[in-house]
Parts: C-alpha cells; structure tokens; sequence
C-alpha cells in the first residue's frame, strides 16, 4: 500500500506536536547564553533548577550567569541547613585569574563572618581556594553539598577535590545566598525564585 505524500507529511507534523510538549519540558533554562539543566542528581536525590541569574561589575559588566539547585519544596531559611544538599554553578563569560576568584571570595567571607568564624574555617577556606584555577569564556565551576560528605568543586564537569564541614558549606554557599549580606541581593533573589 502506497502512503500519499500528503497524507505522511500530515502523519509526521501530528507526530512532532505531540512531542512538543515534552521537549518543552525536558529544556534546558538559558541564562545570557549558558544553558542550565532543570534537574540535576546528586548522589541518590534529584535537585530542582530553583533559578537562574547574573552577577554583574560595575553594573554594566555581566560577569558570569548562576544556576542553583536544590531539593523541591526546599524553604529559603533551609538553603544554608546542614541537611540541605544543594549545586551552585556558575558558567564564566570572561577571562578571570584563579587569584582574583580568590580574591572576591575572600572579600565577601570576611564582610559576612565573625573574625572567630574565618579563624576557625581557615584551614577549609584555603583548602578549597587551592582548587581554583583561571577561568575563560564558556568556562564553569560547580559546587557540590551533600549533607555528611562536604562541597565537591568540580571545574567543567570534572571533580576537583572536596572539603568536608556543614559549617564551610554554609559560609561559602553565604557568599551567594546569605540573607544579610550576599554579593548581590538582586542575584540571591533570582537564584532563590524556586524555594518558598
């Protein structure tokens, strides 16, 4: 039996509607060009794409685009929890030096702890920056906590190392997500669009 060539074309376009929906649902998010998963899995749990946003210099520079994830139903006072695993990644749109990500790490942790606090996370703060290393266009880091095993960085998708501690995960995540002080209260708005 002959298929008219009508007939299979209208065959083929009812086909691909019916599959729009779901790959609709499966997009990725795109924030100024870097593209973010909806979900991501960590160790056994599934995190959600709770938003996407940018961190700016002198307000006309886009730095790098953010994605953070975390389990659904997460409450905004819960992000920082001991109990809470969560991914920030962040995708680079300059060429910046591992010394100046440093740097501005260094900057915020000391606007937002206690000089007892850096004291004491010092040695996990060194550690971690040890890690880092120069970044260029299209590059990305990702931070990795998983409740009773500490941050993963991982650099392009490759793992880095990891350094253990609810209480380092929670400064350093502070940096991005700190309800008094983050680096940009207009970026910790936009990652945390998704928690209640």
């Amino acid at each position: 039996m002959t298929v008219q060539p009508s007939l299979r074309r209208r065959v083929i376009a009812g086909a691909l509607l019916l599959l729009l929906p779901a790959l609709a649902l499966s997009a990725d998010v795109e924030q100024n060009g870097a593209r973010f998963s909806k979900q991501i899995q960590l160790d056994d749990e599934t995190l959600d794409l709770s938003g996407t946003g940018v961190a700016k210099y002198r307000i006309v520079i886009t730095v790098y685009a953010a994605g953070l994830y975390l389990p659904a139903d997460t409450k905004t006072d819960q992000v920082l929890s001991g109990d809470t695993p969560r991914i920030l990644a962040i995708e680079y749109f300059h060429d910046i030096s591992a010394s100046d990500i440093i740097k501005a790490a260094r900057t915020k942790l000391k606007e937002q702890l206690s000089s007892s606090e850096l004291d004491r996370l010092e040695p996990k703060i060194k550690q971690f920056h040890s890690m880092y290393q120069a970044v260029s266009d299209g590059d990305r880091y990702r931070m990795d906590y998983v409740p009773g095993m500490g941050t993963q960085l991982l650099f392009n998708g490759k793992p880095v190392g990891t350094v253990e501690g609810a209480d380092f995960a929670a400064a350093y995540f502070g940096i991005w997500l700190d309800a008094d002080d983050p680096l940009s209260k207009n970026l910790r708005r936009d990652l945390l669009a998704g928690a209640d």
